[in-house]
């Protein structure tokens, strides 16, 4: 569902940031790309990659909580002796290491996908031709079309190209994010407990 107001969001960003001031058709700010897409290319195309977004950002996120929470087991039964009862604490250092090497990972192995979402969303309401010169863009009509290509036309380092940066943005924000959630859950598990 925040997809819906998510996708249009980033097609916007993402437009904005690989556009150059020399492009004929350069947007002059965010709701100039808003008009401009739509009387150009019909409203669908604020939600272009709307699949690829569920995708990749799915993917990410089912991915990222298989590895954590298989992470934190595994330190808890290291920890505890075999006990991996979700009511043993895993230490903070440790939570903090769980979770940057889970959104590391799961950025990294997602890459792709992300890639494939970036390129369908800055296209510009063309379609993709096998008469497409090579001094023009690639167009892609779905994120299979773009993985392939990326693959015949620079194999795996063209499917990965990006994915460091993907890791350094991901890494930190699900570290912060999943150690502040931690600390706060142990923090009202001990506050109510103590009430009871």
């Amino acid at each position: 569902v925040a997809c819906i107001v998510y996708v249009p969001v980033d097609v916007i960003k993402e437009r904005l940031q690989v556009q150059h001031a020399t492009d004929e058709l350069a947007y002059k700010g965010s709701w100039d790309a808003i008009k401009t897409i739509g009387r150009t290319e019909g409203i669908p195309a604020l939600y272009k990659g709307y699949g690829a977004t569920l995708l990749s950002f799915g993917s990410y996120s089912g991915l990222f909580f298989l590895l954590y929470e298989q992470m934190v087991a595994g330190v808890r039964y290291q920890l505890n002796k075999g006990d991996v009862s979700p009511s043993r604490e895993v230490p903070f250092y440790w939570t903090l290491i769980c979770s940057c090497s889970a959104g590391a990972l799961a950025s990294w192995i997602t890459s792709p996908l992300d890639m494939a979402k970036l390129r369908l969303q800055v296209q510009r309401g063309q379609r993709a031709s096998s008469q497409v010169s090579s001094t023009e863009p690639v167009l892609y009509d779905t994120v299979w079309d773009c993985l392939v290509d990326s693959y015949r036309r620079n194999g795996m380092k063209g499917l990965f190209r990006g994915a460091g940066a993907r890791v350094l943005h991901f890494a930190p924000a699900t570290t912060v994010t999943i150690t502040s959630y931690e600390v706060c859950r142990s923090f009202f598990a001990k506050s109510l407990a103590s009430h009871v």
